[in-house]
């Protein structure tokens, strides 16, 4: 098999670098202007927790990552970054249009399928991509879309003029007999997705400027993360003097746990296989971080490029791959675990270097800050704002956002500082309040303590409802797990 000689061929072009994390105080944001616009790379991991992550420090259980530690060294940190959803598709919704998911009825995961159900993005969810091409961006989409599988909904539909990857929520990072791939059953999955079995999980090429179908491109043998990095890298030194958009969604380290030999094997402190697999595949993220690092500063434009790193929601914890003792909750719930991901800025000509930002941000002000950089005008009105202006030394006090909010069916959430609402419409149920400045793993309620305060967030939520579709199509099922000691019931 070719996964040795595939790592290989990626080493060969370029080579990964780290460098250690460093705190340190927000300074002045640097007003060198160019007049070129900036390319724009978004990395999105996939159930990935901040613990997960060295450049976080915040867990002994922390992965080494020396490249995204090298990212935040470059950029902004932000320790409070939150997603929309806890889970994949709901969240890459509002992190594609720069609104609230709930604002077009899409509340659940697309359903599983050759057609993902015919459900997906509405026609009228324009994705910010679009906006990115029509103002003269080359734009490509490399890994896993989870938006939809219709005609109408594939990324060559939706902004980008090049598509490598798969539509479904899931596939496999390698077929499960390949030399050199260490695979390992979980809780809840068992071996679930170890092959590719179906056509509609198969990675596959597609081009907007050609009347050709797609074609798949079902390489059984590359690891997943590696291939979808090369894919990624041959975009970038294809684009020349181009101003690009690359949408770099990577499955890792989401189900199924497959890792590469050599991985695994510098992890063997870890004596729990599980966990072991699961610590290799977030290294081989970290290292596709670096090796796109050294494309974009190969290409001579690495102050020039805007570089956005995140989750679409925190870790499987139930899957007892991940920390539950610095935040509670994970995957599937709304509690910190479950809706605060990692999330890194790099844009060194216009953002400050080394620094840490603790305000509560969203996933729906990238949107607004990508078109913003590319002073390109944005056809939605976004639920997010732009961040850059929210640097400059006069603004680092003030909150980028009053109120954020969160729904899956019958669960809902409410933050507005440090003050954080959990609850759900169900009948008897009674709300909880947490104060995350002073108890961050959310453990003691205050409700009768802040009964005035849980008013006013449950009126907040119930207005931002009501601006709110009602999910387009229903829950495909209720999940129960337990996860840090609690257990979580989810809609999906």
């Amino acid at each position: 098999m070719r996964i040795r000689k595939t790592i290989a061929a990626i080493f060969c072009i370029l080579f990964a670098s780290g460098c250690a994390s460093q705190e340190v105080k927000l300074g002045a944001a640097p007003e060198i202007l160019s007049p070129r616009k900036p390319n724009i790379i978004l990395i999105v991991a996939d159930d990935l927790s901040q613990l997960d992550l060295s450049t976080y420090g915040r867990s002994p259980k922390s992965i080494p990552t020396p490249n995204l530690d090298r990212l935040a060294k470059r950029g902004v940190t932000f320790k409070r970054g939150y997603s929309t959803a806890s889970v994949c598709s709901p969240s890459r919704a509002a992190l594609m249009t720069g609104q609230y998911q709930q604002r077009h009825g899409f509340e659940f995961l697309t359903p599983e399928g050759p057609d993902g159900g015919g459900q997906g993005l509405a026609a009228n969810q324009r994705v910010f991509a679009q906006d990115l091409q029509t103002g003269g961006y080359r734009t490509a989409m490399i890994g896993k879309w989870h938006l939809g599988s219709t005609k109408d909904r594939i990324p060559t539909s939706r902004g980008f003029d090049q598509f490598f990857g798969f539509l479904s929520g899931e596939t496999a990072y390698a077929d499960e007999k390949s030399e050199g791939l260490i695979s390992i059953t979980a809780p809840y999955v068992g071996k679930r997705s170890f092959a590719r079995n179906a056509d509609w999980i198969k990675l596959f090429s597609d081009f907007a400027d050609d009347a050709n179908p797609p074609k798949i491109e079902n390489d059984e043998a590359s690891y997943l993360t590696d291939l979808l990095t090369h894919k990624a890298v041959e975009f970038i030194r294809s684009s020349g003097t181009e101003p690009y958009f690359l949408y770099l969604a990577h499955l890792a380290p989401h189900s199924p746990y497959q890792a590469l030999e050599t991985d695994v094997s510098r992890f063997s402190h870890i004596k729990d296989p599980l966990k072991r697999t699961y610590a290799a595949m977030i290294s081989s993220l970290d290292r596709s971080v670096g090796i796109v690092l050294d494309a974009v500063e190969a290409s001579g434009a690495g102050e020039d490029t805007l570089i956005i790193f995140t989750a679409d929601n925190g870790a499987a914890t139930y899957m007892g791959v991940s920390d539950c003792e610095t935040l509670a909750g994970g995957k599937l719930s709304y509690f910190e675990g479950g809706a605060r991901v990692p999330l890194i800025v790099s844009w060194p000509r216009r953002w400050p270097s080394g620094t840490n930002d603790s305000r509560n941000v969203s996933q729906l002000d990238l949107a607004p800050t990508i078109l913003a950089a590319a002073k390109i005008e944005a056809a939605n009105v976004f639920d997010g704002r732009d961040l850059t202006p929210l640097m400059m030394p006069s603004r680092l006090a003030e909150a980028v956002h009053e109120t954020l909010f969160w729904r899956t069916g019958s669960e809902y959430a409410v933050l507005s500082g440090d003050l954080k609402l959990l609850s759900n419409t169900r009948q008897g149920a009674f709300p909880w309040l947490f104060d995350l400045a002073s108890d961050p793993r959310e453990t003691r309620s205050l409700t009768f303590e802040r009964r005035s305060e849980v008013a006013d967030l449950q009126q907040r939520y119930q207005d931002w409802a009501k601006s709110m579709k009602p999910p387009a199509w229903p829950a495909k099922q209720v999940v129960q797990v337990f996860q840090c000691g609690r257990i979580s019931f989810h809609e999906q």
